[in-house]
């Protein structure tokens, strides 16, 4: 399977729609992890730990907990995969 960048934003939008008990729908890029969706940080790694399942490949963790929103890891992930 080819991995497209609205397949990262979909299955991206997804697990953090589930973990923060949000809509898919409801998500915005510029949404802050914790400021605006109340993340710490045991659900960011779970965050970190399913999309890493979903496309298996490791993340640089210093790279990744400098990321703020979700377009900042939907862009990270981008890069990464792309």
């Amino acid at each position: 399977m080819e991995v497209t960048a609205a397949q990262i934003r979909k299955d991206f939008c997804a697990i953090i729609a589930k973990l923060a008990g949000k809509k898919p729908g409801d998500l915005k890029d510029g949404n802050r992890f914790r400021d605006d969706l109340g993340f710490d940080s045991l659900k960011s790694m779970e965050a970190i730990s399913r999309i890493t399942e979903v496309y298996d490949f490791v993340p640089d963790l210093d790279e990744i907990m400098d990321l703020q929103t979700i377009g900042d890891v939907i862009h990270y992930l981008e890069k990464k995969l792309l």
